[in-house]
C-alpha cells in the first residue's frame, strides 16, 4: 500500500514498542556453577534495556538489566541449572524510541548462539511473506492473490527477515509474489552478514491486489540461516517467495514469465569457475526497434551510449565500454522476451569489451568485437555468442564459426511439445585446436591464433592485402570459362535459376524469366569467403543467387559437381580450393551441422535451430 496510510497508522500506534533492528544489537547467554548470565550489547543510542524471561515453562519475569562497563553489555545473571532452557527477549531505547527484540532461548551449559524463536522455512519450499522472523515498517492485510495476507505498506527503509533451513548447498530461484500500483517499488535481498545477494525491481502491475511473480537466483549454503529482504523503494505489496532448486544437479530447466528461458552451463571441467563465466544479451526491441539489453528479470532496456560511463562501466587502454554482462554465479539462467536480432554474449575469465555508439543515422548501435582489428579489447578475452531472433513465429537461431573458434560451445533447444535438439562441439578445446593444426592444409594452420583462438580465414592471411588472397582466383577463373560457353542451372527453395557468363559478369534468370540477376565482375577471395562485396549486393533476388554461388564456392561444388548434387554433404570440400575452416567445424560438430562461414545456411548444413513454441535454449561453454 501507499505510504501515506503508513504514516497515519505510526501517528496512532505511537508509543508502542517496534519490533527492533538486528544490526542494532548482540545478545547471548553464559553459564557458571549453577546460574546464567543473559546479555545484550547495543550498538545504537541505548540507556536502559529490560529482559523479559522464563525458565523452561515458568512465568514470564521483567527485570530492568545493569550496565557492566567491563563488556560494555547490559547484563541479568539468574538462577538455572544446566539443562534449563531460558527463553529470552529485550525492550531496549534508541534514543527517545523502545524496541522489542524478536524472542530467543538459551540452554544452560550451552555454548551455542542463541537463535531467535520463531517459524523456520524448510527450502526449497514456500515462504508466506507475513510469516517473517522480525520485520521493521511494514502491515499485513486480507489479499484476493489466493486467500489469505500479504504484506503491505512497504516503504524504503522497511524489511523482513526470515529463517531458512536450506536443505543443501545450490543455486536456488527465488519467485516473489508481488503487486504495485506506482511501478517504484525496488528491494534487496540481504544475507546474515548483509552482503547483497540480489537486486530487484517490482514492476507496475495496474494495482494493489493485481499481482504478478518476478524471479532471481542466488547461491545458498546449507543449514539455518537469516535472509532479510530490503526495500530500497515505496509502493508495493508482497504475498509469497518460493524458492526452488535449480541449477544444484544441472538438469532442471527453469520457467519464467517471458517467452521462453535461456540458461548458461559451465562444463569447463574446472578451467574457470562460474565468477569467471560471464555473459549478456544485447538486441533490438522488436516494436520500437531501439537497442536493448535484457536485465535479470528478463526486461529489454534501452542501450545508451551514456551506458559506456555508468558506475558498472568497464575500462580497457583507457577506453571505457558499457557493462550488460551477468556472473555465471550471480545469475545462471534469464525468462527472454521477444528480441530482434539478438546476441548472447559469453566469455570466460573476463567480460567482453562492447561499446555503446551512435550510427549516421542518429539510431543507437554498439560495436562488438572486430578480431580483424590488431588493438580490438578482446583480442586477449575468450569470447563466443549465440545469433537469435524470437518473434511470432517462436525461436531461431544459432551457434557460429563465421568469425572464429574461441571454446566449444553447445547450443540446446527445448520445445513445449517434447522438440529437444542439441548442436555444437562435443570435444575438448586443445582437442580441437591439435586436430585443425594437424589436418587443415598449412595455409588454414595460420589461422590458429594460440592461446586464444582460431580466427576464420578472411580475418587472417585470406583478406585483402593478405598473404593468401588470390586462393580462390583461379577457381573463379575457371568458373568464368566454363559458364562462358554453357549454362549453370540449379533449383533452390526460391526456384529454378539459370546462368550464364556475360561479358564479365555472371548473369542469370529465375523460372525461364529474364537475365536480369547479376553477380558483377568476378568475386575475390575475400568475398568468397565473407559473402561480401559482389557477393552480397542488389535486390532480394540476386541475394539468394549470390548465397547459392558463394556456398559452392566455399564447398568447391561449382565445375565439377551436378547441381542436382549441391544438397548432399558427400561432395562437399572433396576438391581443393575450398573452406577447409568450415569443413573442419563440419567434421567436429554434432550430426555434422555448423556455421562455417555466412552462407553455410544453404541447403540446410548450418547449426541453426528453430521451434515454434519453444520452452528453453540451454547453451553449454566447454573447455
Amino acid at each position: 500500500m501507499a505510504g501515506i496510510w503508513k504514516t497515519w497508522l505510526v501517528g496512532v500506534l505511537i508509543g508502542i514498542p517496534t519490533i527492533a533492528a538486528a544490526a542494532d544489537y548482540t545478545h547471548g547467554g553464559s553459564s557458571d556453577n549453577g546460574s546464567a548470565t543473559i546479555w545484550l550489547k547495543s550498538n545504537v543510542n541505548t540507556r536502559w534495556a529490560d529482559l523479559h524471561y522464563s525458565i523452561n515453562s515458568g512465568a514470564q519475569q521483567n527485570v530492568r538489566m545493569a550496565a557492566n562497563a567491563t563488556t560494555a553489555r547490559y547484563e541479568y545473571r539468574l538462577t538455572a541449572t544446566t539443562g534449563n532452557q531460558v527463553n529470552y527477549w529485550f525492550t531496549y531505547n534508541n534514543g527517545p524510541a523502545a524496541y522489542d527484540t524478536p524472542r530467543f532461548n538459551y540452554v544452560v551449559g550451552s555454548t551455542t548462539t542463541p537463535l531467535p524463536e520463531g517459524p523456520v522455512h524448510t527450502i526449497p519450499g514456500k515462504v508466506e511473506a507475513e510469516a517473517w522472523l522480525s520485520m521493521s515498517g511494514v502491515q499485513t492485510e486480507d489479499t484476493t492473490d489466493g486467500g489469505g495476507k500479504n504484506v503491505g505498506w512497504i516503504d524504503a527503509g522497511d524489511w523482513m527477515d526470515y529463517r531458512l533451513n536450506v536443505a543443501s548447498a545450490g543455486t536456488y530461484l527465488l519467485d516473489f509474489r508481488v503487486a504495485s500500483l506506482g511501478g517504484n517499488g525496488a528491494f534487496q535481498l540481504r544475507s546474515a552478514s548483509g552482503a547483497t545477494l540480489a537486486t530487484m525491481t517490482v514492476p507496475n502491475t495496474g494495482g494493489w491486489q493485481n499481482w504478478t511473480t518476478v524471479r532471481t537466483s542466488v547461491a545458498l549454503p546449507a543449514g539455518q540461516q537469516t535472509l532479510r529482504l530490503y526495500a530500497t523503494g515505496a509502493g508495493w505489496n508482497l504475498n509469497w517467495i518460493n524458492l526452488l532448486a535449480a541449477g544444484s544437479n544441472g538438469n532442471e530447466i527453469p520457467v519464467g514469465n517471458q517467452v521462453m528461458t535461456l540458461q548458461i552451463k559451465n562444463a569447463t571441467s574446472g578451467a574457470y569457475g562460474d565468477n569467471q563465466v560471464y555473459w549478456s544479451v544485447i538486441g533490438y526491441h522488436p516494436i520500437t526497434r531501439q537497442l536493448s539489453w535484457v536485465d535479470r528479470q528478463g526486461n529489454l532496456i534501452p542501450a545508451s551510449v551514456n551506458d559506456n560511463q555508468a558506475s558498472n562501466h568497464l575500462v580497457k587502454n583507457g577506453q571505457s565500454y558499457a557493462n550488460y554482462f551477468h556472473k555465471l554465479s550471480d545469475l545462471n539462467w534469464v525468462s527472454l522476451p521477444r528480441i530482434d536480432s539478438g546476441r548472447m554474449f559469453l566469455s570466460l575469465g573476463s567480460p567482453m569489451y562492447i561499446k555503446i555508439n551512435t550510427a549516421a543515422d542518429g539510431r543507437t548501435g554498439f560495436a562488438g568485437p572486430d578480431l580483424g582489428n590488431p588493438t580490438d579489447p578482446n583480442q586477449d578475452v575468450y569470447f563466443e555468442w549465440v545469433e537469435f531472433t524470437i518473434d511470432q513465429y517462436g525461436y531461431h537461431g544459432n551457434s557460429t564459426r563465421v568469425d572464429q573458434f574461441g571454446f566449444p560451445i553447445r547450443t540446446r533447444l527445448v520445445g513445449k511439445d517434447g522438440y529437444d535438439r542439441t548442436l555444437g562441439e562435443t570435444a575438448s578445446r586443445e582437442s580441437l585446436l591439435s586436430a585443425f593444426e594437424s589436418q587443415v592444409p598449412p595455409e588454414f594452420q595460420k589461422l590458429v591464433k594460440r592461446p586464444y583462438r582460431i580466427v576464420a580465414p578472411g580475418k587472417a592471411g585470406f583478406g585483402h592485402g593478405g598473404r593468401y588472397s588470390n586462393y580462390f582466383d583461379r577457381y573463379v577463373d575457371q568458373v568464368w570459362e566454363t559458364y562462358r560457353n554453357r549454362d549453370l542451372v540449379f533449383t533452390a527453395e526460391a526456384g529454378t535459376f539459370r546462368g550464364r557468363v556475360i561479358g564479365n559478369d555472371f548473369v542469370f534468370s529465375k523460372d525461364g524469366g529474364p537475365q536480369n540477376l547479376y553477380i558483377r565482375g568476378k568475386p575475390t577471395t575475400e568475398a568468397i569467403l565473407e559473402g561480401s562485396g559482389n557477393l552480397a549486393s542488389g535486390n532480394p533476388l540476386e541475394l539468394v543467387v549470390q548465397a547459392q554461388i558463394t556456398a559452392a564456392f566455399n564447398r568447391h561444388l561449382l565445375v565439377s559437381i551436378d547441381p542436382a548434387n549441391w544438397s548432399n554433404a558427400s561432395y562437399y570440400y572433396q576438391q581443393g580450393p575450398a573452406n577447409y575452416f568450415a569443413r573442419f567445424w563440419h567434421q567436429y560438430s554434432i550430426d555434422g551441422l555448423a556455421y562455417g562461414f555466412c552462407y553455410d545456411d544453404v541447403r540446410n548444413h548450418s547449426s541453426l535451430l528453430e521451434h515454434p513454441n519453444p520452452k528453453a535454449l540451454v547453451v553449454t561453454a566447454g573447455w
